[in-house]
């Protein structure tokens, strides 16, 4: 439909949402506007360094503190570890904490696999991740001892993936479908809310680095930057941009 003169163009508008879980005196914030943790003024998050969130509040406490909101447990684990709530052991483990960096982790079969296939929002809007995320923390505070999981694949992995082209050589990924961002890593994933450029090998990260300040230039969008990836908002100049608008 062709646009008439002096038509203004539709403008995206983002709410923050919010909302508290307690756990008697002590208090998480889940905050829609995080990519990472909060905590006593400092926001922490995964940078290109590849130092995890896990290890950079080490040594912080606190009684109060915000986080994304997700049930991922780079931010759910370091958070509970923080107020002081417990939790069961495995999801100290090393592997299971290193697994945000490593992809071939989810290659075969675990329990942090099966906790995702209970309580993931990676696929759901902000609106309809509270349930699920409630469901998640009662989880991990009422199975201190014993964790009642059998190892399995994570459920999309086994789902095929839907290629919805290229952009200067990078495949774009519908990540609603299938999980490409860890079968391969390599390349554009559209995500509910954002869009993740990512490749699996170090010796290609300044490749992503330079095709993020091209879109960035492009655009005119921020992106946040972590190891092997960056992030960008879900925006329509991004996907007009990236030929997968509508």
């Amino acid at each position: 439909m062709r646009r008439s003169i002096g038509m203004p163009e539709a403008v995206l508008i983002k709410c923050s949402m919010q909302f508290e879980i307690k756990r008697h005196s002590k208090r998480l914030v889940f905050n829609s506007d995080l990519r990472g943790l909060k905590v006593n003024g400092l926001e922490y998050v995964s940078g290109e360094d590849g130092v995890l969130i896990y290890d950079k509040t080490r040594d912080v406490q606190a009684d109060r503190l915000e986080l994304q909101m997700s049930t991922n447990t780079s931010t759910l684990i370091p958070a509970f570890r923080i107020l002081g709530i417990s939790y069961n052991s495995y999801f100290d483990e090393r592997p299971v904490v290193e697994s945000q960096n490593n992809i071939a982790f989810y290659w075969n079969p675990s329990k942090l696999a099966a906790f995702y296939n209970r309580f993931s929002t990676d696929e759901l809007e902000y609106q309809d991740r509270e349930p699920v995320i409630r469901r998640a923390v009662d989880f991990l505070w009422s199975n201190i001892d014993s964790l009642p999981l059998q190892e399995e694949l994570l459920a999309r992995m086994l789902e095929p993936c839907k290629l919805l082209g290229f952009y200067r050589g990078f495949p774009i990924f519908d990540s609603s479908v299938g999980f490409a961002k860890l079968q391969s890593r390599l390349g554009i994933h559209i995500d509910p809310e954002e869009v993740m450029v990512s490749t699996p090998l170090d010796q290609y990260e300044s490749d992503i680095y330079e095709m993020a300040e091209l879109l960035r230039k492009e655009t005119g969008l921020s992106y946040s930057k972590k190891k092997n990836r960056v992030n960008f908002p879900k925006d329509p100049k991004l996907l007009r941009l990236l030929g997968v608008g509508e």
